[in-house]
């Protein structure tokens, strides 16, 4: 039940519903754009900047000791399938984090969100200006307006209106605002590695408001098939006399195992969870031969592969498969594939976290019948829980105009996100 103090901050959070609103606009204004791998933010550093200093002067009004660094990936540490990429360039693009002690016995919480936002894509596909919050019939408009700028204003605001409130929170509250979660999460990976922790954790991601407890981890990579050279035009004698080899026809063994592998995954139990769906591996890009007339002599085949968190020996399992069908072709049992893996975990938390069940318990308040969800993307959450150890949910809007042009948010739902993270906060860290 919403006690009286409660809906105190509630009704302020209904009555600035124009603050709110002008507030993600005016994040959203800033072009804070996922630099592509190889790649640093370049022409968008000022924007980075810019923000970042923004969300560092909000928190400060708000009496939290802020703290805000620049990356340098080079100096992080490499913890097992984080994902880290020391040769990342993370210049021009601050980690803000801002702390409130209470100088209570109440839990302690974490909100954490990203900034950056993923490419906004042909102009000519956005009926609004991307980089403008456009607020039409009850929804902001806008690149990152739900993935996650508007979760970033909703958390920010939630704590500012239990302040404006007058009300006392008997537990740390940390706010972690983060680049570069749509590429490789290392912002928030570097707010764990200075040691930032928390009883729990909430990132205000899109979950169709409901609770996201669950993620699956991805292992990209790339097989080489090789092959030998030789004119396509003149009759090859066999291999093993000094003929040409097909890496292209060589390479299809491997295409077809990789698509049986996925297959045999879909039913196996060891692979099924109940939030996400089961492992899975495809090839996504091929590159093979360089001329009509010529015998290709290399391919190389990239595969995006996704797993459950319980999948502890993904990558062995992968090279097994590939290297038991090599076996069977005399050219490729003397020169097996090379296989090359790269990835992040995945992670989970139970039901059963306090954390878990108070966010059904907020979100059926405010009139919502939900549940708890899986994601099968990776989130800032997986170094919050798995390097951090820190139990940490997602709650937010519906996920599905994200990374769409015309992105939005709609006004209910970020309000809605709003109250939902500030019932969430007075109640844990009561």
């Amino acid at each position: 039940m919403i006690t009286e103090k409660e809906q105190k901050v509630l009704d302020l959070i209904d009555e600035n519903q124009d603050e709110i609103i002008e507030y993600l606009s005016k994040i959203i204004s800033f072009k804070t754009v996922t630099p592509e791998s190889g790649k640093g933010a370049g022409e968008n550093k000022d924007n980075y900047r810019a923000l970042a200093a923004i969300f560092s002067a909000t928190l400060a009004d708000m009496d939290f000791e802020v703290d805000s660094w620049e990356i340098d990936a080079s100096q992080m540490g490499n913890f097992e399938n984080s994902g880290v990429q020391h040769d990342r360039d993370m210049s021009g693009m601050p980690v803000v984090v801002g702390q409130m002690k209470s100088g209570g016995t109440g839990k302690s919480l974490i909100l954490n969100g990203h900034y950056d936002v993923v490419p906004a894509g042909l102009a000519e596909n956005w009926t609004y200006d991307p980089f403008k919050g456009t607020l039409k019939d009850g929804k902001l408009y806008g690149r990152g307006s739900c993935d996650m700028k508007g979760g970033v204003a909703a958390m920010i605001k939630a704590v500012k209106f239990i302040r404006q409130a007058g009300i006392k929170l008997n537990g740390d509250i940390t706010v972690q605002v983060a680049p570069d979660e749509e590429a490789t999460c290392m912002g928030t990976f570097s707010c764990c590695e200075k040691g930032y922790k928390a009883d729990a954790a909430i990132i205000p991601e899109p979950t169709n408001m409901s609770v996201l407890i669950a993620m699956r981890g991805n292992s990209g990579g790339k097989i080489t098939i090789n092959g030998r050279a030789g004119h396509a035009e003149m009759t090859q004698p066999h291999w093993k006399e000094g003929g040409a080899v097909n890496a292209i026809t060589k390479s299809i063994k491997i295409l077809q195992a990789i698509e049986d592998l996925s297959e045999e995954w879909r039913t196996r139990p060891d692979k099924q969870h109940k939030y996400l769906d089961p492992d899975a591996i495809q090839t996504t890009v091929i590159h093979g031969g360089e001329w009509s007339i010529t015998y290709p002599e290399k391919v190389e085949l990239s595969f995006n592969a996704n797993y459950i968190p319980a999948t502890k020996n993904l990558e062995q399992e992968i090279t097994d498969r590939i290297m038991k069908v090599a076996q069977t072709d005399d050219w490729l049992s003397e020169n097996p594939p090379e296989i090359e893996f790269g990835g992040m975990y995945g992670a989970e938390i139970s039901e059963d976290e306090p954390i878990a069940q108070l966010g059904i318990e907020v979100l059926k308040e405010l009139g919502y019948d939900t549940g708890f969800s899986g994601m099968g993307s990776l989130t800032d959450a997986i170094h919050l829980i798995n390097y951090a150890k820190v139990p940490t949910i997602s709650i937010g809007p519906s996920d599905k105009p994200a990374h769409m042009a015309d992105e939005f948010i709609t006004v209910q739902e970020l309000i809605d996100q709003t109250k939902a993270i500030a019932l969430a906060i007075m109640r844990w860290t009561a």
